[in-house]
């Protein structure tokens, strides 16, 4: 069953959090095993299931990126993080020479005070970078439940979502970047 369908709401991005907060509680009271003590072990084994579902139904749809992406990957598309976003490729051909030299000196026992300067300021870059795919993220997220809203054709809404699909996958590769950086910085 999909997400959007077990808390009976549209796949929308943008949603109200108290709504789904209130529906995921109601659901979980009527489904959660406890209550289910004294049926079959095949309603207990089934009631179980329907928690964990709901559990990570809910997770997925109250945090703003994961439900994009889980909507994306619900429509049988895919989110490649692992290209380098066009508009950073020579930052990140820089990133990764500093990321080499750090680990070279690292090898030979010293850290290099000025390669790690640089590190953090691109940390600080990646940070900004990030926040500006959040912000729009967040737009397109808005875009797509007005696309809905008025009822645009199957067509229209695919290639949205490979927007979106593509924003996301700008966004991962940096969190990835971020977290290589952070690794290597504090490792």
């Amino acid at each position: 069953m999909e997400y959007f369908e077990i808390f009976d709401i549209e796949p929308r991005l943008d949603l109200d959090l108290a709504d789904l907060q209130r529906r995921f509680h109601d659901l979980s009271r009527r489904h959660h095993p406890d209550y289910h003590t004294t049926r079959s072990g095949e309603e207990q084994e089934r009631s179980l299931r329907t928690t964990a579902l709901l559990n990570d139904a809910y997770r997925t749809l109250r945090d703003p990126t994961r439900r994009v992406e889980y909507l994306i990957r619900s429509q049988g598309l895919t989110i490649d993080g692992s290209q380098v976003p066009a508009e950073l490729l020579a930052e990140v051909f820089e990133i990764n020479e500093e990321l080499e030299d750090f680990r070279a000196a690292r090898r030979e026992g010293a850290t290099d005070e000025s390669v790690l300067g640089k590190l953090g300021k691109f940390q600080e870059m990646i940070a900004a970078k990030r926040r500006d795919y959040k912000t729009e993220l967040d737009t397109a997220a808005r875009r797509w439940d007005r696309l809905l809203d008025r009822n645009a054709g199957e067509a229209e809404r695919r290639e949205y979502l490979r927007k979106l699909a593509d924003i996301v996958a700008r966004s991962a590769y940096l969190r990835n970047l971020e977290r290589e950086i952070e690794n290597e910085v504090s490792g």
